[in-house]
């Protein structure tokens, strides 16, 4: 179960920057 929780924990800091960095490249313009 740690291991699920640790690649989900991974997976998760991972795709949470993705859309951020878009939003901020859409609004920098």
């Amino acid at each position: 179960m740690e291991r699920v929780m640790g690649k989900g924990i991974l997976l998760w800091l991972l795709g949470i920057p993705i859309p951020i960095i878009l939003l901020i490249l859409l609004f920098w313009h």
